[in-house]
């Protein structure tokens, strides 16, 4: 009888313990599930962790800005969709900066359009330019943005930004794709929003004063 009652209660705690196991299980699938869904802040996730020093007015309601022109640009230290560092700073060199919004259909035209012009000309001589993934949502369309990015073979440096759109925020925000385009002495030269045409985009480059 006692041996009955010994493996009984073996068994029933046997019995106890699978649900035990299964909640747990299945609150890691959910964490996985999340991490993979919402990114960690982590190198190699959508959001990065960008440290910016700095702050330009924010855009008016315009398609092109003259109120930031000669004011120096906010300093970004950032990361790429692989970890890399890249960094956006006074260093002597005139710039174009492209904030883009995976979800933004004048965006998904504007990357492959800037591409092949990179791919045909190289892009402008005696100028960088630079690309920050901004705005993320996961529940929005064409995402995730370095997966979008990657199959449109884009090349220039990206940084990405934060929850909190802190990089898109410094330099003044505005409707995208924005560009923002860079003296060589680290002043802005001009801000805008929306398309730009290859021959737009060559003529704001070619104005660049680049030292």
């Amino acid at each position: 009888m006692a041996t009955t009652s010994t493996s009984r209660k073996s068994s029933e705690g046997s019995r106890r313990s699978i649900p035990v196991l299964g909640i747990v299980f299945g609150v890691i699938v959910v964490i996985l599930v999340a991490v993979v869904i919402f990114g960690t802040g982590e190198p190699g996730s959508e959001y990065g962790d960008p440290q910016v020093d700095g702050l330009l007015p924010p855009m008016p309601n315009a398609p092109v800005d003259n109120s930031a022109t000669g004011m120096a640009i906010p300093t970004v230290v950032g990361q790429d969709f692989d970890g890399n560092e890249v960094t956006i700073t006074d260093d002597g060199r005139a710039k174009g900066i492209v904030f883009l919004a995976h979800w933004c259909s004048h965006c998904q035209e504007e990357v492959p359009r800037v591409q092949a012009w990179l791919d045909e000309t190289g892009g402008a001589e005696g100028v960088d330019l630079y690309s920050v993934s901004t705005s993320m949502s996961s529940s929005r369309d064409n995402y995730p943005p370095s997966e979008w990015l990657d199959s449109e073979g884009w090349t220039t440096p990206v940084i990405r930004d934060n929850e909190d759109d802190a990089v898109v925020r410094s330099y003044g925000g505005g409707g995208y794709p924005f560009w923002v385009f860079v003296n060589a002495d680290g002043t802005v030269a001009l801000r805008t929003s929306g398309q730009l045409s290859t021959q737009q985009l060559e003529q704001a480059l070619g104005a660049l004063q680049t030292g």
